[in-house]
This record gives C-alpha cells, sequence and structure tokens, in this order.
C-alpha cells in the first residue's frame, strides 16, 4: 500500500475517531449530570447550617456540566461535518458498489465482516473492493 492509500485511509477514518469522541463526550455530559444532581440533592437536604461550600460545589458541578455540555455539542457538530465531507468525496466515485463498500466501512463504521455479510460478499471480496475504491479515491483526489 502507497503512501497516498495509507494517507486517504486516515482521512477516511475521522469520521470514526470524531463519532467515537463525540460518544465519549456524552458519557462524560451524564456523568457531569448526575454529580451535579447529587451535590444539588445533598446541598438542598440541608437547610440548616447550609455551608458556603455545599453551594460552591454545585455550582462548580453544574459550571462543569455547562461546560462539557459545550464540548459534546461541538464534538457532535464536528462529527456531522466530517461525515458530510466523506461522503461527498465517496459519492465522487460514481460507482455504485466501490461506494456501498466505502459507505459501509467509513460511514456506518461496520467491519470488514459485517460489509461481508451485510453485501453478500467473501471478506476477501471486500477488502479488494476497498482497496480498489481507495486507489480510485487517491487519483480523483490529486
Amino acid at each position: 500500500m502507497t503512501e497516498t492509500e495509507l494517507t486517504t485511509r486516515h482521512w477516511l477514518n475521522r469520521a470514526f475517531y470524531a463519532d467515537k469522541k463525540a460518544k465519549a463526550l456524552e458519557m462524560l455530559v451524564r456523568q457531569c449530570r448526575e454529580r451535579a444532581e447529587g451535590l444539588s440533592r445533598c446541598s438542598e437536604g440541608n437547610d440548616k447550617g447550609r455551608s458556603d461550600g455545599a453551594e460552591n460545589g454545585t455550582e462548580n458541578a453544574l459550571m462543569k456540566l455547562a461546560e462539557m455540555e459545550r464540548k459534546a455539542d461541538a464534538q457532535r457538530v464536528e462529527a456531522v461535518n466530517v461525515l458530510a465531507e466523506i461522503q461527498t468525496i465517496i459519492s465522487g466515485l460514481h460507482d455504485d458498489d466501490l461506494e456501498a463498500v466505502l459507505i459501509h466501512r467509513y460511514i456506518l463504521f461496520h467491519t470488514i465482516e459485517q460489509t461481508a455479510e451485510i453485501m453478500n460478499y467473501h471478506p476477501n471480496t471486500v477488502k479488494s473492493k476497498v482497496k480498489k475504491a481507495i486507489q480510485k479515491l487517491c487519483t480523483e483526489m490529486s
């Protein structure tokens, strides 16, 4: 595999990693939300002798939650933009079969085996079609 082909594969894999990061940030938002809700309940149940520390802890947790929500939203937008960019390039192949294989691999994030099963191909056929599609992308992108 040439350096250009490796670079193209790496470029196509960006959507996978952008999606993975978006999902991780969503999990972090849920965790921050649970912490903030827990701190909020603790400070609400302690009306007498309420300390500023509990309020500050809740406030800090809510600020962290808001920050994580902003980051998660931005990452979701980034993931959608990367997917759209990759989809546009894939559709430029003008070969339905090669496009379908690349969509399964780089947009739907299916493995070679999953793609083969869905498309009723042998896994080696999927590998060769991915290679052919990437070679074609390399010539069209240069």
